[in-house]
């Protein structure tokens, strides 16, 4: 799985800011939104990859989009009406950051945190190398939980649940990334931090390259932003998972609770 760069310049591109911002309500009612994006290295790019659109040009650019790519790339009419042939992938974002209207993940900041990579110009559909990925993968998740968790701001929308400050949390628990999956694994393991099952030992954990794979690592809130959401994740298998829904069906409504709630259930 690879992660992938879109680039957008609204003062140049069919796709307008009215549309934009008609996309950003779309996601918010039907939290099935979907679009198509030009892409440039087409021979790496596949479906199932991760993407995230950057405004770039004039204005307050920054990360507009973030998502799946949820189709291979194929060959049609280039968007711009010069008669030329370009290629385009289907995409579908998780979440939707209108930058004109409040706190984003700016260009800037992008290239404060990797300043060797281009950001602000090139082709639309790049592949990032994996390590580049990954990284920015944990400034997106960090920057959005602790933007939109505390209040569910106008200029933000989640498409594939309801937009409120459960949204990324939820995003996060239910959907695998595949980047932080792997990293987790790399760097803390895979053995449950709740009765000790460890992944590892029985299964080649290559799988988790491949969609439809279940999660190892869940995002868990907190009572409080924080610096850092690696400790917002933790390894625990299907069993413990099962008890983890059992808990917050019976005591919060089936909405989700931090991990120590099911870690202090652990026999002493």
């Amino acid at each position: 799985m690879s992660v992938v760069i879109l680039r957008w310049n609204p003062e140049i591109s069919s796709y307008s800011m009215n549309r934009f911002k008609n996309a950003m309500e779309e996601a918010r009612n039907t939290q099935n939104y979907m679009l198509n994006w030009s892409v440039w290295e087409h021979e790496k790019v596949h479906c199932g990859d991760r993407f995230f659109m950057l405004r770039v040009g004039k204005g307050k650019t920054g990360v507009v989009m973030s998502g799946r790519i949820v189709s291979d790339p194929y060959h049609d009419e280039d968007w711009s009406g010069k008669g030329r042939m370009t290629y385009y992938v289907n995409i579908q974002p998780d979440f939707l950051v209108d930058t004109e209207r409040g706190v984003h993940l700016s260009i800037r900041d992008l290239e404060k945190a990797f300043p060797r990579y281009v950001w602000k110009e090139g082709h639309s559909g790049m592949v990032l190398n994996d390590s580049l990925g990954t990284k920015l993968e944990w400034l997106w998740v960090n920057f959005l939980y602790n933007a939109f968790t505390v209040s569910a701001k106008k200029n933000f929308a989640s498409n594939l649940c309801e937009t409120n400050t459960e949204s990324v949390p939820k995003t996060y628990h239910y959907s695998m990334v595949v980047p932080l999956q792997l990293d987790l694994v790399k760097k803390k393991g895979a053995a449950c931090e709740i009765c000790g099952y460890d992944y590892e030992k029985v299964f080649d954990l290559t799988f988790l390259n491949y969609g439809g794979v279940q999660n190892i690592y869940y995002f868990f809130p907190s009572k409080r932003p924080v610096k850092n959401v690696r400790q917002n994740f933790h390894c625990i298998c299907a069993n413990c998972r099962n008890i983890y829904n059992d808990l917050r069906n019976d005591t919060n409504g089936g909405d989700l609770l931090p991990f120590e709630s099911l870690a202090k259930l652990k026999r002493k």
